[in-house]
């Protein structure tokens, strides 16, 4: 079942008196003047009390988490459609305040064990400081986690609440350790529709599917869906709920260019005369263009006589640690912020920080990663090309539900009347319509996907699969427990194949250690890394020996800083970019190694496994590759990973933990322990004390 709430005429009505407060010398005055009108239309965080029904309705919405807050009567709407169904959909525009309701629903009916699965590991730590601090009054009942561990036992019969991302959940191994869950909650679901080039998306509908059964009440979140298909084959068949109301206006300003040159010098225009002041971001479709727009434009800018305090210290940190010749040390130098996922979460989430907080950093850079959920606040944004995947003109463009979720960034609810968006269109460019956005998808839950019925059990529907199976000599049940989930089959069988291929040398390299256990790893690694299938790299450095060198020296126990590996790594290749070769590094350590290359090598020491490959070849294999990876990005350590997932610098995890002990139970016993011991927390990076100083 589909509900519409509000329809387009209401909101272009509602648009109508924005824009008239918008455009007020004093909106107050006019707000009171059209009290009336605006609560009709229900734009109640403009009538505030200016009218007696204002009045009375604000005493009545008065929000559970923050006492400042009246909510508006469609997040009344979603409350109320919550409560009433076991199953929600909602979708809802970006600036709508979606996440508030959910805080908002449990803070007033505090169901025991709560889920709440988020895209991003930026998302779990925005969502860990709402809970433990900016609203920590209305969640003090709570223990809050953002791991689940297979040796841990949680009490159901405390308050639970887990933050986690869905490869965190997926595995059924460790979704019964929830046994019962009250209240689940899974936050941008169109990620959701089926994208079988994705293995994040198969992980993420199967987080779902084995959630939902155990959940008794869920709600899935999302902007701009018209429709979800095949609703009735989902659990419990979800009630659609949509609305398109927005308390603010985006508008869509096109500049149009003749030649891509241009582009650049378009942004440049744009910021002097449109946004000298005013909160922007400005959007690159890779973190190849973003720092190209550095190294090309902003260099060139004077750089500022007044930075602030904590910036300067950053920049310190960053230069010491990541690299004094790194694009975003320049970039805050002059001025300007850096966003993508290329960057280590703390120092996303500083960057995040000073845009919300420094009066003298307006401007923030940034790719995808701010369609990703990301909540910051920004009067206007620059679009310099309508793709998240290529730099070249005509690859890639956006759907106009992506094109129109970026706009959306602009105008936050109680930050804004009007959201600018301007789109620097080239001429091959698409034209973008907002009743485009609105897209109808289907989830691969209910799809005609291979790879969720396998992980189902439905094996026997796929001659390939049997086949391959056969030719493993193993069981669909020893596929579903050593294969798992986090690969789809072809890329299995890829694997494979490339493994066969390589077999001989793989044997060959693991049988070097046992003549010489102190030899380095490179050789091993490289042979890995080809079977695993190496990566697209968007900033262009596809030489595997860069890569596979990085990747060698990224799995030393000493935990070397990005600056050693990337000026390792200059002295064999300097002719390469410094920037390119910084973004590579971060790349590989923040991402590559501990998802894909890790998974992908645990299937290749199945295979190695289930050839009976002698049995000293495959502790060799394990104790230089997989144990090393699981030590340092602490894959079997609760407290470890809990760190990190605040931010703290993985350099001083160990130390921290030697003056706070590793004991805690869940996030706010941890919470308690950095406040205690701040003070002892001396010899820690400017970054780590940054994080423990912003969640304590």
């Amino acid at each position: 079942m589909n509900i519409m709430r509000s329809t387009n005429d209401i909101q272009k009505l509602r648009e109508k008196y924005i824009r008239m407060l918008s455009d007020a010398e004093f909106p107050s005055e006019v707000a009171r003047e059209f009290s009336d009108e605006l609560f009709s239309l229900d734009l109640t965080v403009y009538s505030k009390n200016y009218s007696f029904d204002s009045i009375i309705y604000n005493s009545f919405a008065k929000s559970n988490v923050d006492n400042g807050v009246s909510l508006h009567p469609e997040q009344m709407e979603i409350i109320e459609q919550i409560e009433e169904n076991n199953a929600l959909i909602v979708s809802a525009p970006t600036s709508f305040g979606k996440t508030f309701c959910i805080f908002e629903y449990i803070a007033k009916h505090q169901p025991q064990n709560i889920v709440l699965i988020v895209p991003t590991l930026a998302l779990i730590e925005e969502y860990f400081r709402k809970i433990l601090r900016k609203y920590r009054n209305a969640f003090k009942q709570y223990k809050v986690h953002t791991n689940v561990m297979e040796t841990d036992d949680y009490n159901n019969g405390e308050n639970n609440i887990f933050i986690l991302t869905h490869d965190r959940i997926v595995n059924e191994s460790l979704c019964d350790r929830i046994p019962n869950i009250d209240f689940l909650v899974i936050d941008e679901v169109y990620k959701l529709e089926t994208d079988k080039n994705d293995d994040r998306v198969l992980i993420l509908n199967m987080a779902y599917y084995r959630l939902a059964i155990k959940s008794k009440k869920y709600v899935l979140l999302a902007p701009f869906i018209g429709k979800v298909e095949d609703t009735e084959l989902l659990n419990m068949n979800p009630l659609f709920w949509r609305t398109n109301y927005s308390p603010v206006i985006n508008d869509v300003h096109t500049i149009e260019i003749l030649d891509e040159k241009e582009r650049f010098a378009v942004v440049e225009k744009i910021l002097e005369e449109k946004c000298r002041k005013e909160k922007t971001l400005i959007y690159f479709p890779t973190v190849a263009s973003l720092y190209k727009y550095i190294s090309n434009n902003i260099v060139d800018q004077p750089l500022l006589t007044d930075i602030p305090s904590n910036v300067q210290h950053f920049i310190d940190w960053a230069k010491e640690e990541i690299h004094e010749e790194w694009c975003l040390v320049k970039a805050l130098e002059r001025g300007y912020l850096v966003h993508n996922g290329q960057i280590p979460l703390g120092t996303r989430t500083f960057q995040l920080d000073c845009y919300d907080e420094e009066k003298k950093y307006n401007r923030m850079l940034c790719t995808s990663t701010l369609l990703e959920g990301v909540n910051t606040t920004a009067q206007n944004i620059i679009i310099t090309r309508p793709s998240r995947k290529s730099n070249k003109p005509g690859e890639s463009f956006f759907e106009a539900f992506d094109f129109f979720n970026l706009v959306g960034r602009t105008g936050r609810l109680t930050e804004g009347f009007i959201g600018n968006a301007y789109y620097i269109k080239g001429p091959k460019d698409p034209v973008y319509q907002k009743e485009a956005a609105v897209k109808s998808i289907r989830f691969e839950i209910t799809d005609d996907s291979k790879d969720i019925e396998l992980q189902k059990g439905n094996f026997k529907k796929y001659p390939d699969v049997v086949a391959f199976l056969a030719l493993l000599n193993i069981s669909e049940e020893d596929y579903l427990e050593n294969i798992g989930v986090k690969v789809r089959f072809d890329s299995v069988v890829a694997i494979y194949n490339r493994y066969i291929a390589r077999k001989g040398a793989l044997i060959q390299k693991l049988q070097e250690f046992l003549m010489n256990n102190k030899q380095g790893r490179r050789g091993l690694v490289e042979v890995l890394f080809l079977i695993c299938g190496g990566f697209y790299n968007e900033d262009e450095i596809n030489d595997i020996s860069i890569s596979v060198s990085m990747i060698t020296s990224l799995l030393d126990k000493r935990r070397p800083t990005i600056k050693k590996v990337v000026n390792d790594a200059r002295q064999y290749y300097g002719k390469r970019d410094i920037n390119q070769l910084i973004s590579l590094a971060i790349k590989i350590k923040e991402g590559y190694i501990e998802n894909s290359f890790y998974n992908r090598v645990k299937i290749i020491y199945y295979f190695l496994k289930i050839n009976e490959v002698d049995e000293n070849l495959l502790t060799i294999l394990d104790e230089k590759i997989i144990k090393s990876i699981e030590a340092l990005y602490f894959t079997n350590s609760k407290h470890k990973k809990m760190l990190l997932d605040l931010g703290i610098y993985e350099r001083d995890i160990n130390n921290v933990l030697r003056i706070i002990g590793d004991d805690f139970k869940d996030a706010v016993e941890l919470r308690q322990r950095l406040a205690e011991k701040r003070a002892k927390f001396r010899r820690l990076s400017y970054l780590s004390k940054y994080v423990i100083d912003r969640i304590i």
